[in-house]
C-alpha cells in the first residue's frame, strides 16, 4: 500500500516518507504505540476465563448427577443418599460461585477501583472448596475404598484452590499498581 520504497505514486493524505525532522521514530508515522496494560489485568482476565470455563463444566456435572438415580458407586464409598444430595448441591453452589466471580473478573479486569472486591472474592472461592472438602471428608466412609475417595477429593481439593489463589494474586497486583 504506502510503502516507502516510492512503487505507490500516490500516498494519501497525511503520509510522509521521509518522516520530517525531529518526528518520534514510531513504527507508523501518525499514532503513538498504545500504553502497555495495566498490572495484573491479564492474570486477572485470563483466571477469570479459565474459571468460566471450570464453573461452566462443573455445573453441568453436578447437575447430571442430580438428574440421575442415587449412583450405587457412592454406596460402595459408604456414603448416604441424604449425604450424596447434600455435598452434590453444595458443589452446584461453589461452581456457580466460580462461574459468576469468572464472569465478574473477565468484565472488570482493569478497573482498579475493583481490585479489592477481586481479592475478597478468591478468599470466598478458597473458603467454598475447603468447605466442600471438609462437607466431602464428613460423607464419606472411614473403609479402604471411603479413604480413597477421600484421597482423591483432597486431591481435587487442591487443584480446584489454584485458580482462587490465582485470582487473589492477580487482584493483589492490581490493587498495589492502581493504574488507570
Amino acid at each position: 500500500m504506502n510503502e516507502p520504497n516510492g512503487s505507490n505514486p500516490n500516498p494519501g493524505p497525511g503520509y510522509h516518507y521521509p518522516p520530517p525532522p525531529n518526528y518520534p521514530p514510531y513504527p507508523n508515522y501518525h499514532y503513538p504505540p498504545p500504553p502497555p496494560p495495566p498490572p495484573g489485568r491479564g492474570m486477572i482476565k485470563v483466571t477469570g476465563i479459565l474459571l468460566i470455563i471450570y464453573g461452566a463444566l462443573g455445573l453441568a456435572s453436578s447437575a447430571s448427577a442430580l438428574s440421575e438415580p442415587f449412583p450405587s458407586i457412592f454406596g460402595f464409598f459408604g456414603m448416604s443418599y441424604g449425604a450424596y444430595i447434600a455435598t452434590t448441591l453444595f458443589g452446584l453452589l461453589v461452581m456457580a460461585c466460580f462461574l459468576a466471580f469468572g464472569i465478574f473478573g473477565v468484565s472488570t479486569a482493569g478497573n482498579a477501583a475493583k481490585a479489592q472486591v477481586i481479592i475478597n472474592m478468591g478468599i470466598i472461592m478458597c473458603a467454598l472448596t475447603v468447605i466442600d472438602l471438609i462437607a466431602t471428608i464428613v460423607a464419606a466412609d472411614t473403609t479402604i475404598v471411603g479413604r480413597l475417595f477421600v484421597a482423591f477429593a483432597i486431591f481435587g481439593a487442591m487443584l480446584s484452590l489454584v485458580l482462587p489463589i490465582l485470582y487473589i494474586i492477580g487482584g493483589s497486583i492490581r490493587k498495589n499498581n492502581l493504574q488507570p
